[in-house]
């Protein structure tokens, strides 16, 4: 869960140091002026593509225009990723430049992520959020090693030079090894009984003999009920 927090808060996080999508159409070069010539140029292909991806009608229309569609498009987009991180932070939008947001978004960020922080045992002082995050993210990838670890121990596991993926595959085989034995100790049990009941067990599976065991027993019980 606590991985999951701290994935949400990096999200978040990320949005504030988005770029909207206006630098990108401001550096594309050409104009109405030159729209003709520049049909095959890359850059005009770049913006193309781009107001595509945006849903936006380039038929008959300059490079400028579509920079100009592009730019507002760019900053819709922006604006909505903000006030969608700035809900999920419970920070009110009324009334906000996107500059504000972002400055309330960081601060907030930031508090959360020394909040979690605090919970590891990690310390934060004098370390940015990029820094703090990535610190969080090394003290949980180190907390999971050390519970892998310790069910590895558990399980009677030597640990000896494998990697967490390693660990985790030796668990898994000695959990499917200690079903499957938990399995056959069951199969034995019922063998035994039905082979006391005289019922055939061949090519039977155990919940097939287990029904006919029931079954054999139920009418044993009612025979004797009726004496």
């Amino acid at each position: 869960m606590l991985k999951k927090k701290l994935a949400g808060i990096v999200l978040v996080g990320a949005i504030v140091c988005s770029v909207p999508v206006a630098a990108f159409a401001e550096n594309v070069q050409g104009d109405a002026a030159t729209s003709q010539a520049s049909k095959l140029h890359p850059m005009k292909q770049l913006l193309l593509e781009k107001a595509q991806a945006y849903g936006i009608v380039t038929d008959g229309k300059t490079n400028k225009e579509i920079k100009t569609e592009l730019k507002a498009a760019g900053t819709a987009k922006h604006t909505e990723r903000l006030n969608a991180a700035a809900a999920k932070l419970g920070i009110s939008t009324d009334g906000k430049t996107a500059e504000q947001l972002k400055t309330e978004i960081k601060a907030a960020v930031g508090v959360k992520l020394h909040e979690k922080a605090t919970k590891l045992g990690v310390s934060a002082d004098g370390l940015t959020n990029k820094e703090l995050k990535a610190a969080l993210k090394a003290a949980l990838k180190a907390a999971a090693v050390t519970k892998l670890q310790a069910k590895a121990t558990e399980a009677g596991i030597a640990m000896d030079g494998k990697t967490g993926k390693e660990i985790r595959t030796a668990l898994k085989a000695a959990k499917e090894a200690k079903k499957a034995a938990k399995q056959a100790k069951k199969s034995e049990a019922v063998n035994k009984k039905a082979a006391k009941l005289g019922i055939s067990t061949d090519g039977k599976t155990t919940e097939q003999v287990y029904t006919e065991i029931e079954s054999a027993l139920k009418a044993k019980w009612a025979k004797q009920a009726a004496k």
